[in-house]
C-alpha cells in the first residue's frame, strides 16, 4: 500500500467532515498536539532510543501536523479563529 496516499486519503476524510459543519473546535487537542509537535521538534533523538522512553516517535510527526492543520480549520471555519482574534485586539 501507497504511504503518501494513505496520508493524503486520510486528511482529505477528514477535511470533508469539516466540510459537512458539524465539527467542532477542540482546543485540548489543538494544545495537546502543538505541545507534541513542539517536544519532537526540540528533542535530540527521533524517539527510537531505548534510553529515552518518553521522546516522541518522529513516525506520529504526519498524524501530529494533520491534528494541528485539521484543528486550526475547525477554529477558522467555526468563526471562533475570528473571536480569538478580537480578544487578543483588546
Amino acid at each position: 500500500m501507497n504511504a503518501k496516499k494513505v496520508r493524503a486519503d486520510a486528511l482529505e476524510a477528514m477535511w470533508g467532515f469539516l466540510q459537512m459543519g458539524a465539527q467542532k473546535p477542540n482546543i485540548d487537542a489543538l494544545k495537546e498536539n502543538c505541545a507534541l509537535l513542539q517536544k519532537m521538534l526540540t528533542q535530540k533523538t527521533a524517539g527510537q532510543r531505548k534510553d529515552k522512553p518518553n521522546d516522541a516517535e518522529f513516525s506520529e510527526l504526519e498524524a501530529v501536523l494533520n491534528a494541528i492543520v485539521i484543528e486550526a480549520m475547525c477554529l477558522w471555519l467555526s468563526g471562533s479563529l475570528e473571536k480569538l482574534k478580537e480578544v487578543a485586539d483588546e
